[in-house]
This record gives structure tokens, C-alpha cells and sequence, in this order.
């Protein structure tokens, strides 16, 4: 106990004392609860118990006299008004005995009262049957035999209910004895305690004063010690307040330092943004000249294949002017049989002519023969005409369509491997367009990474700033506290070690 300390020590008396005090206020609540316990169970079963039994037991020896009266004026033949009256008056004993027989019940808490009570229904019984039978006897002139069952029967039975009442009736008055005994007991014990308690108390009250006056002495050393350390204290915490100051300075300085670098890491960031943006777009624009070019080699593609099929249909026009000539040949061949048909039908009339009538029949056919081969001449010279004509059309078609299909072709081939480079000038800057990409995205990485830092560093200037500034505000409190720390060791000298 020597080593441990005054608060520890002062802590602990004092809680010793109170957890006493404690525990005797809950002690003494509980024996008084107790003993209130045992008043109750006196007041409210035992008495009641006891009472009801007196009760009892009066109103069943005025049945038991009530009954011998009866049957005395039934003896002597007495008057039957006062007889009837007298008979009410038992019946009103018996009804109140029920009564209390009901009443009694609640108060019955332990096994042997219940057994005694039962003990005395029996016996009861037995009486209110031997009653009615001696009455019935006597009432029927039966006056002898009913005074032999009074004494033989009723009496005895009278007797034993009246023992079962009073054995009743002591059980409930030793319990309530013991009951009344039991709180003596408790308060007793709790008189006792209290007054242990108390001298313990005394005890623990000088021993906290002795403790007191150990540390009395010790306080006034470290008061005085307390004294020198706070004047020291005071003059530290001026020292640490100059120096906070400057140093406050120097950090607001930094702090605007690193506001500035940080604004235009800012600026610069933004910058860089808007060229990642730029070039995302470039390289959108890149992807879809890239994707049209294609588009434009497949229509290219489309369109020499096309051109492809116009010459075949030009080598087709050229087997339209064979044919074309192979008709004209046959349309000469056709001339021919006409100029000879009319040689052979003009050969026809002159030999039909020599025939004379015999001959005007193959002349008339001659005739006929020979104006069918001036139409068909006629026809085939049209047909020559117009195939003459054709002939001449298609081949200055031909030869126009030549010339155009040569000029279509070489165009085309021409577009063709421009579209070609077009596309792959279009990839080449679609991958430069790219790399510019991932340098700029690395560029705002990197920038973004500064940006960072600076903030990272700017915080822990604004930390540096609050801590200077906590310093500098504990430096104040340091020294006030000081000159409090004096005051008050001023103070509790005084009160310890007085004027």
C-alpha cells in the first residue's frame, strides 16, 4: 500500500467505505424485507387463521349446547314456537361454521394445517349427521333413544371435532409464534450488523484521515517542485511560441508556393486534356477516312468490274456486226436467186407464149412468179438497205464504245491505285495518329502523377500549416497554463499549508 498512490489510496478508502455503506443499506433492506416478510405472513394467515378458528370453535360449542337445549325441551314436551326458534338458531351455528369453514381454506399454507382442517370436516360431518338423527328421534317421540344417541354419539363426536379445532387451532399458533419469532430473529441480526458495520466504518475513517496526513506533508514537497517546473515551463513555452511564429511564416509561404505550382500543373493538365481530346477526335476522323477509302477501293473494284463487262458486251456488239455481215451475205445470195427467178419466169412466159392456149395457164403462174421475184428483189434490196445502215451504226457504235471502254478502263485503274494510296496514307496517319495518342495519354498520366504529388504535397503543407499553427496556439496555452499551473500551486500551498 506504501507505493501505491494518494489518489489510489484516498480512491480506494473512500470506496471501501461506500461499498460498506453499500452493503449494508442492501443487508438491512433485505432483512428488513425479510422480517416484513414474516409480519405478513402473521398478519394476513396465521392470525386471520387463529381468529377464524376461535370463531370456529365458539360457534361449535354454542351448537353443542343449542343441540342439548333442544332436546331438553323436546324431553319436556316444551312450547314448539320456542323449540322451532331455538332449532333456527342451531341451523344459523351451522351455517356460520360453514362460512368460516370456506373462509379458513385460504389461510391453509402447509400440508399438516390441511390435514388437521380435513381431520375436522370428517368430524364435523360426523356431528351434523348424529344432530340430525338425534333431532328426528326426539321430534318422533323417540325422547329415550335420542338422548342414548346423544351421549353415545353425538357427544364423542363433539368431543373429537372440538380436539380437531384446537389441534387447528395450535398448529396456527405456533406459526404465527415462530413467524413472530423469526422476525426478532432478523431484526436482531440486522441491529447487530449495523452496529459491526459501524464500528468498521470509524475504523476505515481514521485510517483514511491518517492517510491524509502522510500525503499532506509529500504534497507540499512536490507544490514546491511544481513551482520551480512551472516558471521553467512558462519560460520554454515563450521560447516555442517565437519559434512557431516563424516558422508559421515560412509554411504560409511554402503553402503559396505550392498553390501557384499547383494551379498551373492545373492549367497544364487542362491543356493536355483537350489535346487527348483532339487527338481521340483526329484519330476518330483517321478510323472513318481509313473505313470510306476502303469503301471507295470496293466501289473501284465494282466499277472495273463493271467496266469489265461493258467490253464483253462490246465484243458482243462485235459478234452482232459479224452476223450483221454474215445476213448482208445472205442477202446478196437472196438478189441472186431473185435476178435468176425473174430470168427463169420471164424464160416461162416466152415458152408459154409459144404454147399459145395451151400455154396461158403456166404464163399466167410465169407472170406471177416473176412479180413475187421483183417484191422479194425489192424486199431483199430494203433488207440490204437497212442492214447496210445497221451495219454502219453498229460499227460506229462499236468503235465509240471502243474508245470509251479503253478511256473508262484506264481511268479506273488510275482511281483505282489512287483509292490504293489514298488508304494506305489514310492507315500510315491513322498510326500516327495513334502513337500521338498513346504519347499524349502517357503525357497526361505523367502529368496527372505531378499533379498528384503536388497535391500530395500541398497537404501536407496545409498539415504542416494547421500543426505550426496548433503549435502555435499550444505554445500560448502552454504559457497561460503556466502561469495557471503557478496560480494554482499558489493556491493548494495555501490551503494545505495555510498563511
Amino acid at each position: 500500500m506504501r507505493k501505491k498512490t494518494l489518489a489510489f489510496k484516498l480512491n480506494f478508502s473512500v470506496s471501501l467505505l461506500i461499498l460498506l455503506i453499500f452493503s449494508v443499506g442492501i443487508y438491512s433492506v433485505i432483512m428488513i424485507n425479510k422480517t416484513q416478510e414474516f409480519s405478513y405472513d402473521t398478519g394476513t394467515n396465521w392470525l386471520p387463521g387463529v381468529k377464524a378458528i376461535a370463531e370456529i370453535s365458539e360457534n361449535f360449542g354454542n351448537i353443542t349446547r343449542r343441540h342439548a337445549l333442544i332436546l331438553g325441551e323436546l324431553a319436556i314436551k316444551s312450547d314448539k314456537i320456542k323449540i322451532e326458534k331455538n332449532i333456527k338458531v342451531l341451523n344459523n351455528f351451522s351455517d356460520e361454521i360453514e362460512k368460516e369453514f370456506n373462509n379458513i381454506k385460504k389461510y391453509l399454507g402447509t400440508n399438516e394445517e390441511k390435514v388437521a382442517f380435513d381431520n375436522i370436516l370428517k368430524s364435523w360431518k360426523k356431528v351434523k349427521d348424529f344432530i340430525k338423527t338425534d333431532l328426528e328421534l326426539a321430534q318422533s317421540g323417540k325422547i329415550k333413544e335420542s338422548w342414548v344417541g346423544f351421549n353415545e354419539n353425538t357427544i364423542p363426536a363433539f368431543f373429537n371435532t372440538t380436539d380437531a379445532i384446537d389441534n387447528l387451532g395450535d398448529i396456527n399458533t405456533k406459526g404465527s409464534i415462530n413467524s413472530t419469532k423469526n422476525g426478532e430473529y432478523f431484526t436482531s441480526l440486522t441491529n447487530f450488523v449495523i452496529l459491526i458495520t459501524g464500528s468498521i466504518a470509524v475504523v476505515i475513517s481514521f485510517i483514511f484521515l491518517g492517510i491524509i496526513k502522510k500525503s499532506t506533508s509529500a504534497i507540499e514537497h512536490v507544490l514546491e517542485d511544481l513551482k520551480s517546473q512551472s516558471v521553467a515551463t512558462s519560460e520554454i513555452a515563450t521560447s516555442l511560441k517565437s519559434s512557431s511564429d516563424a516558422l508559421s511564416s515560412a509554411v504560409s509561404n511554402q503553402a503559396a508556393a505550392v498553390h501557384e505550382t499547383t494551379a498551373a500543373i492545373n492549367e497544364i493538365t487542362s491543356m493536355v486534356n483537350r489535346t487527348v481530346e483532339n487527338v481521340n477526335h483526329s484519330t476518330n476522323v483517321a478510323k472513318s477516312a481509313s473505313k470510306q477509302a476502303e469503301e471507295g477501293q470496293t466501289i473501284m473494284k465494282k466499277l472495273v468490274h463493271a467496266m469489265e463487262t461493258i467490253q464483253e458486251s462490246s465484243d458482243q456488239l462485235q459478234n452482232i456486226s459479224e452476223i450483221i455481215k454474215q445476213i448482208s451475205t445472205k442477202t446478196v445470195v437472196i438478189n441472186d436467186i431473185v435476178s435468176k427467178t425473174e430470168l427463169l419466169s420471164l424464160n416461162a412466159s416466152i415458152e408459154s407464149a409459144r404454147a399459145g392456149e395451151y400455154g396461158k395457164g403456166f404464163a399466167v403462174v410465169a407472170e406471177e412468179v416473176g412479180k413475187l421475184a421483183k417484191i422479194s428483189g425489192k424486199s431483199a434490196q430494203e433488207i440490204q438497205n437497212l442492214i447496210t445502215k445497221s451495219e454502219e451504226q453498229v460499227n460506229v457504235i462499236l468503235d465509240h464504245t471502243k474508245e470509251r471502254v479503253e478511256n473508262g478502263k484506264n481511268v479506273t485503274e488510275q482511281a483505282q491505285k489512287s483509292f490504293i494510296q489514298i488508304s494506305q496514307n489514310i492507315l500510315d496517319l491513322s498510326n500516327v495518329v495513334g502513337q500521338i495518342a498513346d504519347a499524349s495519354r502517357e503525357q497526361e498520366i505523367g502529368v496527372k502523377q505531378i499533379s498528384t504529388a503536388m497535391g500530395n504535397i500541398n497537404k501536407a503543407t496545409q498539415t504542416s500549416q494547421v500543426s505550426v499553427n496548433t503549435t502555435t496556439d499550444t505554445a500560448k496555452s502552454l504559457v497561460t497554463e503556466s502561469e495557471k499551473l503557478r496560480v494554482n500551486t499558489t493556491e493548494v500551498e495555501h490551503l494545505i499549508a495555510g498563511n
